[in-house]
């Protein structure tokens, strides 16, 4: 069988502002290398695949080369990029390449929008690094995206279109979520590659939700209050209003801090009795790594499983076999089944995968 030959790069700035609840990555810069989620990510996936008989192609530098020689991966290069690198540079590496079978690439939406700017006709694998993740072209997780690059580079496998989405940042850190459709790409057609875009459902059971989380606070726990209108339902009960996408943290039914960055969570994290109530992405079934980046591994190390309340309507969980983890979870014990709050003190167990 012929050797199959791939194109791989990494966009070093994808995930740099889910962090620090920037809700994007488009206006920031990259002051430290050492700081690149997708880096990371991106180092992460080149370890755990199946190297032998691919042909990589790649732009030199912290776009590629730089990862593929820790990695200690042979490959070619055809292009340089400058450093930062930009959606140029995406876009010109792209132009460079020839006759490869598949686009492999570390990044988010604004990355996938690059790669069908490029005009290449030429199956695409996204591994998802970025803050908004609404595009149907990637892996549910670093794992995942191992498994379908193995079987798409050995086994023949059919292709289907996968949208490509994208949000106007400025509006969604203003709470307006406004998502659009910009073109489609090429995807390996694996179980679970092509993920729904999120969809939006009715709020009905978010008042059931809600009456009961606040008849069963607790006056001395920190409540970290997760993104969309599930959660945020709650807030509006005690006549607080506050960034439809991001986090709050209340005690005793008192705002606290409005759309609370990592650092602001993981310092009360640490600092007495928590729990995090957080909603599920409808239409994707994720939980935790798309969305509410501000939930870092060390926030949840500090706060257990145990102490993180699931709350959706009976809507979102129709259709899905079980929630979704985009994080390196591997020194978190992360459970196989989470109680899911659908209504006043009713829960639904639903299956995690991992």
């Amino acid at each position: 069988m012929k050797a199959k030959s791939v194109a791989f790069f990494i966009n070093p700035l994808a995930g740099y502002g889910g962090i620090r609840n920037n809700k994007g990555s488009d206006n920031l810069s990259l002051e430290n290398i050492a700081d690149s989620i997708s880096i990371k990510r991106a180092m992460e996936f080149l370890k755990g695949i199946n190297k032998s008989e691919i042909e990589f192609t790649v732009p030199a530098g912290p776009m590629g080369s730089v990862e593929l020689d820790a990695a200690g991966i042979n490959y070619r290069i055809s292009y340089r990029s400058g450093y930062p690198s930009t959606s140029e540079d995406t876009i010109n590496f792209l132009h460079s390449i020839r006759n490869v079978d598949l686009i492999c690439f570390v990044g988010g939406d604004g990355t996938a929008r690059d790669v069908l700017h490029a005009g290449q006709n030429i199956p695409v694998l996204g591994i998802p690094a970025g803050v908004k993740m609404y595009s149907s072209v990637f892996a549910m997780n670093i794992r995942h995206a191992i498994d379908i690059f193995d079987k798409a580079c050995i086994e023949e496998v059919d292709y289907v279109d996968a949208e490509v989405d994208d949000i106007d940042e400025e509006k969604y850190r203003n709470g307006i979520l406004e998502v659009r459709t910009f073109g489609f790409l090429k995807v390996p057609n694996i179980e679970g590659m092509v993920l729904s875009s999120k969809a939006e459902y009715p709020v009905s059971s978010s008042y059931d939700i809600a009456e009961y989380l606040l008849d069963t606070m607790d006056p001395e726990t920190y409540y970290i209050i997760g993104p969309g209108n599930t959660c945020k339902t709650l807030l509006n009960s005690l006549d607080i209003h506050t960034n439809m996408l991001g986090f709050d943290i209340i005690k005793n039914k008192q705002l606290l801090i409005s759309d609370a960055g990592e650092e602001q969570i993981f310092h009360f994290a640490k600092s007495g009795k928590v729990k995090i109530i957080i909603s599920v992405i409808g239409g994707q079934g994720f939980l935790l790594g798309r969305g509410n980046q501000q939930l870092s591994v060390r926030v949840l190390e500090q706060v257990g499983f145990e102490n993180i309340c699931v709350v959706s309507s009976p809507e979102k969980l129709t259709g899905l076999a079980g929630l979704s983890v985009d994080l390196n979870m591997a020194d978190i014990a992360v459970p196989s089944f989470i109680r899911v709050l659908t209504g006043y003190a009713q829960y639904r167990i639903i299956r995690i995968f991992k």
